[in-house]
């Protein structure tokens, strides 16, 4: 129950930062967090990439595997997103 647990956690962390990451590019739900979804990955991916690989050297399972590269993709976002941004946009 524990290692399917630490596996969905390490899920669950990115999906709810792309939720965030989304309203704040689409602007769904009006929210005055101005930058704060583009920060929250450097904090909360790499806890949901150690969830996933605790998940997976305990189970073995695709979920975990699933959940560290999820994270890790959701962390290199924020920088591809500022260089992408300067490049295009300037300042």
């Amino acid at each position: 129950m524990v290692k399917k647990l630490i596996s969905v956690v390490s899920i669950l962390i990115p999906t709810f930062l792309t939720i965030f990451i989304l309203n704040f590019l689409f602007d769904i739900i009006p929210l005055n967090i101005q930058g704060l979804p583009i920060i929250l990955p450097f904090v909360f991916c790499p806890i949901g990439a150690a969830l996933g690989l605790i998940g997976y050297k305990m189970n073995r399972d695709n979920l975990a595997r699933a959940g560290m590269i999820f994270n890790i993709g959701l962390f290199l976002f924020p920088i591809a997103f500022n260089i992408i941004g300067t490049l295009s946009g300037g300042v």
